[in-house]
């Protein structure tokens, strides 16, 4: 098995404020799920990164910048041209808030719906209010559903508590899933009770009480980083790439105010809880004197990243940076493409 170098700090990519009723935590998500390290990209002969060209289907004939727009297919197969304006126009309204509209319990969610895992953790001041929801939706069974607007995208999302933490999947939509009627899968039918034993002594001569988790190892993106060392150490078809251009980051600031006691009784739980630290002076009055105000929004964090900082992680980082900013033709970047790019993008 090849050694893998030190993974690179996980930086958070994304802020924002779960909300409830009257309840507001700030969060920050973490992406869960690496891409895999199996990922390749198109070079020449000599292994120099490949640009993408976009040209017309009917003319072959190179595009600028400028002459490349949006169209929509309709189903009769017409293309419908979209401007940039119109564009904007359609984009849901940009919101640092997760807004949980409906509790249900976990078995509600088909497996089928949920496409990508994040980890939250609690944001500023918010430390207190993020454990006391983990620990009661996890003690109660229950999920939380939502809408998210993330890089211009709106996203249904679920909220999971699992282990004293919060996670985050993002949902297909309902209409996005077949059935098994769309694929047309035949109507059950009763077997033969001998060929049901048979298949039952199969599955039992594979059966384990656990689950190994090494057994889920991608052994085909082994197979490619131990060629990949074993050529690199031999000096063979190894091509240097150009470095990026440093950038200047942006400082970030913001200020949020914690509600721990207005959770407890959102929640449900006793008048009598503790109440959290008192706010700041210049801090909205308290819940008990105000009608229905909300909560205090966190300013929105810079994201911005130097290329220096980028440098440091791998090329499957900084893929899955970009594919969650949704750059365009990152799946043919080199690393050092895609350390422009985000630094510019940012």
């Amino acid at each position: 098995m090849a050694e893998h170098a030190p993974a690179a700090a996980v930086r958070s990519f994304w802020s924002g404020t779960l909300t409830f009723g009257l309840v507001s935590i700030p969060v920050d998500f973490y992406a869960a799920a690496r891409p895999r390290r199996k990922s390749m990209k198109l070079v020449d002969a000599e292994g120099h990164p490949l640009g993408r060209q976009y040209t017309r289907e009917d003319e072959g004939k190179p595009l600028a910048g400028d002459d490349i727009i949006r169209g929509f297919e309709t189903e009769d197969g017409k293309m419908i041209v979209v401007t940039e304006q119109e564009l904007e126009s359609a984009a849901p309204e940009t919101s640092r808030d997760i807004d949980l509209y409906r509790f249900v319990p976990m078995e509600q969610i088909p497996p089928s719906y949920f496409v990508r895992p994040y980890f939250l953790t609690p944001g500023n001041r918010s430390a207190k209010a993020y454990t006391l929801l983990a620990q009661t939706m996890e003690r109660t069974g229950k999920v939380g559903i939502g809408r998210l607007v993330m890089r211009g995208h709106e996203y249904l999302v679920a909220i999971i508590a699992e282990g004293g933490a919060l996670r985050a999947e993002t949902l297909r939509y309902y209409d996005e899933l077949r059935t098994p009627q769309d694929v047309g899968l035949p109507a059950a039918t009763a077997a033969p009770k001998k060929t049901v034993q048979a298949f039952e002594k199969a599955i039992d001569g594979h059966m384990a009480h656990k689950l190994a988790l090494h057994e889920l190892e991608d052994q085909e993106a082994e197979a490619l980083q131990e060629l990949a060392e074993s050529k690199r150490k031999k000096h063979t078809d190894v091509i240097a790439l150009a470095e990026a251009e440093d950038e200047e980051p942006e400082e970030a600031s913001g200020e949020v105010v914690d509600l721990v006691q207005l959770l407890r009784r959102s929640l449900g739980g006793s008048a009598a809880a503790p109440a959290a630290k008192a706010a700041p002076a210049h801090a909205p009055s308290p819940p008990s004197a105000r009608t229905h105000a909300p909560a205090a929004k966190p300013a929105r964090p810079s994201r911005r990243s130097t290329a220096s900082d980028l440098e440091g992680k791998t090329r499957e980082e900084l893929y899955e940076m970009a594919t969650q900013r949704d750059l365009s033709g990152r799946s043919n970047m080199s690393k050092a493409q895609l350390v422009k790019a985000l630094a510019s993008a940012d």
